[in-house]
């Protein structure tokens, strides 16, 4: 130590040439420190040489080390005890250890750091671990922390922990060993600091793609305000335009309808004047309509009535001839005379059969055109009654239903319902709209049962999805007294009107037809919950544009239970239906009678008589009065077939099977239509 001493001062007295004093001071300063080296080597309590880096010694009393301006200056006359000269600290020695204690605080505080900086990075790596690891990290970083105050204390300098010798230098030895110990933790920080550094940069990043998503988030949270401003606003004017479009819609239906209504009006009053019209007779007090025949039926009446006149007159020749001829013949003349009267004669009576024969032609002509006539006359007053219906119905404002169905034009006229064409004014397309009333002065009983039955129909028809079927599409109440059922709508006519207008149909469109019905039923009678049209007929049988052949009206159909056997269910609603298509144990009145898709199966089979033959096997001119009363039906035990037209046997015999009188022996509907008539197969 001491000679750290005197190269300190000696370096001093280099730095300072100036002083003259100074050798004489270091020579007295050296003295003095002999002497008190052999005294302490004489001193038994006294350790000699450095301590160890293994036992520290307990540190001396702290030396005083006064500022260099605080030093006195030394005087050439001082005493040689040297009192006069204080010992100076080493500033390089001091130097070191600042850098030390820093280097040491500067670790402690990088490891801090980094502990803070791996707490919140293992948070959002893992959660659970967190939550598991937090107790366990607390115990860690209190027993680091206490590690790192052992450190602490023996790596910070103050008068506890620094070494310093007898003349208040700093142990070198000591030093050394913090040093060594600063070391590791020197590479530890480097360590650190460079994980700190990536865990700053993935930090950085982190935080550059939040700000990315945030700005993203801003601006798909602009796009969809703006878009849905944007929908509001097409919304809007959507709804805006639904209702110009439903107006204009509506307004060009209207249009339409209303001139279809003046040419339906204009046609009936040139038909009615070429075919006729009615009439008003009064008889007493009584007032009932007649049918007056117009023009055209006027006209051929007349020439069918002149060629009457004439046949009757050529007969009248004719006799007259044969009267003289006679006469002739008993007479005297000569041969000759007798051979010329002869041959007059002959001549004049083939000239009267060639006439007849011209007047029976020209007869069959003017009854063919009678009979189309007749035709168009029927037509006519079914149009007229239509027009009648249509114009005292108060629904012929062309009014929109359930804000959706335009009414158009009446297409006929029930019991208690009428059928109005109408446009579907959401799904664009024509739809048929039937209005079911109720008398106003009809009792409550009578109204619940009427909505019962119609409630009933709607139930069965809404189920039925078939092409040879109508479809049921809609129901809405319209008033207290009236409901609407909206369904499919055909444009063709109805097998009625077709048989009306050609009375006898080609076996091949007939069979068609009877094909194409018989699939609806096979289709009612294979579900889960078999149905019995029960009212099979003509009038409801419909053609849609490109004529497929479909069912419809189910207000008398009936559902058959599963317990019911094979017998079939009770007939609850005898009396019901029309009576030229129902089959014989439907007029038992002596019990109540059991039925079954054998029903159908009879009315099938009239229906196809019909079209082949052009009338009714049973009751064809009677009314159902008169059917009821004589009979017709239940005396009906075996059908026979015209000579005229020709018909297949194939028919025939399929006619035989579904007009089978014995309800046992008549096949159902399932059986019949695995008949070989029914099915289509390439030859």
């Amino acid at each position: 130590m001491a000679d750290d001493i005197v190269l300190q001062l000696s370096a001093k007295s280099n730095s300072n040439p100036s002083d003259p004093s100074l050798p004489a001071k270091l020579a007295k300063l050296e003295a003095r420190m002999a002497g008190k080296s052999s005294s302490s080597s004489n001193s038994p309590s006294v350790q000699t040489g450095w301590p160890s880096s293994s036992v520290i010694a307990p540190p001396p009393p702290p030396v005083k080390f006064m500022e260099q301006e605080e030093l006195p200056e030394s005087s050439s006359d001082d005493d040689d005890n040297g009192e006069e000269f204080l010992i100076q600290h080493n500033k390089r020695i001091k130097l070191q250890e600042n850098d030390t204690v820093r280097a040491l605080q500067q670790s402690e505080t990088v490891v801090e750091e980094k502990v803070k900086v791996l707490e919140p990075v293992d948070t959002r790596q893992n959660s659970e671990d967190l939550k598991r690891k937090k107790p366990g990290r607390g115990r860690g970083r209190s027993s680091s922390c206490r590690g790192r105050s052992k450190t602490s204390d023996q790596t910070k300098p103050g008068p506890s922990s620094l070494h310093v010798s007898s003349n208040g230098q700093m142990d070198k030895h000591y030093l050394m060993e913090q040093m060594a110990k600063v070391a590791p933790a020197n590479n530890d920080t480097a360590n650190f600091q460079e994980e700190v550094t990536l865990l700053r940069g993935r930090v950085a990043s982190l935080e550059e793609e939040l700000r990315k998503s945030r700005q993203e988030k801003d601006d798909c949270q602009r796009l969809y305000s703006q878009l849905e401003k944007e929908l509001k606003d097409y919304k809007e004017h959507d709804q805006q335009m639904k209702t110009k479009r439903i107006k204009i819609v509506s307004d060009l239906l209207i249009s339409v309808s209303k001139a279809e209504r003046q040419e339906a009006r204009m046609r009936i009053r040139q038909e009615s004047f070429r075919l006729g019209n009615v009439g008003v007779m009064r008889a007493g007090t009584l007032i009932s309509e007649v049918w007056e025949d117009g023009q055209a039926i006027k006209d051929l009446n007349s020439h069918l009535k002149s060629l009457l006149e004439t046949k009757e007159a050529i007969e009248r020749h004719r006799k007259s001839l044969r009267k003289r001829q006679s006469s002739e013949n008993r007479g005297d003349g000569s041969d000759a005379e007798a051979s010329t009267s002869e041959e007059d004669f002959l001549l004049q009576d083939e000239i009267c059969k060639s006439r007849l024969a011209s007047i029976k032609r020209e007869e069959e002509n003017y009854l063919r055109e009678r009979d189309r006539y007749e035709l168009e006359k029927g037509r006519l007053i079914r149009e007229m009654k239509r027009v009648r219906d249509e114009d005292g119905s108060r629904f012929n404002n062309f009014q929109i239903l359930n804000h959706r169905y335009a009414l158009l034009n009446l297409l006929g006229k029930g019991g208690f319902s009428e059928v109005y064409k109408a446009f579907d004014l959401v799904e664009y397309k024509y739809v048929a709209c039937k209005l079911h009333g109720l008398n106003a002065q009809w009792s409550e009983e009578k109204k619940q049962n009427y909505i019962r039955h119609a409630l009933r129909e709607n139930n069965i028809h809404k189920t039925l999805v078939h092409p040879n079927i109508v479809r049921l599409w809609d129901t809405f109440e319209v008033d207290h007294n009236t409901f609407c059922t909206v369904l499919e709508y055909c444009s063709g006519k109805d097998l009625d009107a077709t048989l009306k207008a050609t009375p006898v149909l080609p076996e091949k469109e007939a069979r068609i037809i009877i094909v194409q019905i018989f699939q609806g039923l096979v289709y009612l009678n294979k579900r889960s919950q078999r149905i019995i049209h029960y009212d099979l007929k003509p009038g409801n049988v419909l053609f849609d544009e490109v004529g497929v052949t479909k069912v419809t009206d189910f207000g008398l159909s009936k559902i058959v239970e599963d317990d019911v056997g094979s017998q079939g269910m009770e007939l609850t609603s005898q009396g019901a239906g029309t009576y030229w298509y129902l089959p014989p144990e439907c007029f038992d009145l002596s019990k109540t009678p059991l039925i079954s898709s054998k029903v159908d199966v009879w009315s099938a089979g009239i229906m196809l008589y019909q079209m082949l033959f052009g009338k009714r096997p049973f009751g064809h001119d009677q009314t159902q009065e008169r059917i009821l009363r004589e009979d017709t039906i239940i005396n009906a035990r075996r059908v026979e077939f015209p000579s005229k037209p020709v018909v297949s046997n194939e028919a025939k015999e399929l006619i035989r099977k579904c007009l089978t009188y014995n309800q046992a022996e008549r096949p159902d509907v399932l059986t019949i239509a695995q008949d070989p008539y029914l099915i289509y197969s390439k030859k």
